[in-house]
């Protein structure tokens, strides 16, 4: 991931999962992504220091700090990633992935994708299984309104589903 840098590899993600999009659209999206792993990405951060030997208090934020995307960060960034032939920019301003960007992201998360399998996963349980239906509607809340309308009745289902778990509180 190094070789890639940070920044690249999240505009390739975002890229790649939303499609062609504007500037604006991929700072939302990575800055979206980054809050959404921050808290992972602390956690990370805190478990390597203390393999280290070092002990950094899990509440304090002087470690690893969420920060904002800036426009300055994003747009010499695209700039260039077109340079370097991962991403072209198309005359109504939005970017995409060149077939050498597709390439790269497809590597970079078989790679990924690959190690994760060999690492041990949460156990389940009702928080982690809360985490991840979260996630998924984050991701579904930026999906185009006509890709969704087609599932319509699964969404639906899904949402009596839900209300039916809710009233077993009661």
């Amino acid at each position: 991931m190094k070789e890639v840098g940070g920044l690249r590899m999240w505009i390739l993600h975002v890229i790649d999962e939303f499609g062609p999009s504007n500037g604006v659209e991929i700072m939302d999206n990575v800055q979206m992504h980054y809050d959404l792993q921050y808290p992972k990405l602390r956690e990370q951060f805190i478990m390597q220091q203390w393999h280290k030997g070092i002990h950094v208090h899990p509440h304090r934020n002087g470690d690893v700090q969420s920060k904002r995307l800036l426009p300055g960060s994003i747009y010499p960034m695209l700039k260039k990633m077109v340079s370097e032939g991962l991403i072209t920019k198309h005359d109504d301003g939005k970017y995409d992935l060149t077939e050498e960007g597709q390439v790269l992201i497809t590597n970079l998360f078989e790679h990924f994708q690959s190690r994760n399998e060999q690492v041990d996963r949460k156990p389940v349980s009702i928080e982690n299984s809360l985490e991840e239906m979260n996630w998924q509607i984050s991701y579904m809340e930026n999906i185009d309104t006509k890709k969704i309308a087609p599932h319509k009745e699964s969404i639906d289902l899904l949402i009596e589903r839900l209300k039916k778990i809710k009233e077993m509180q009661k």
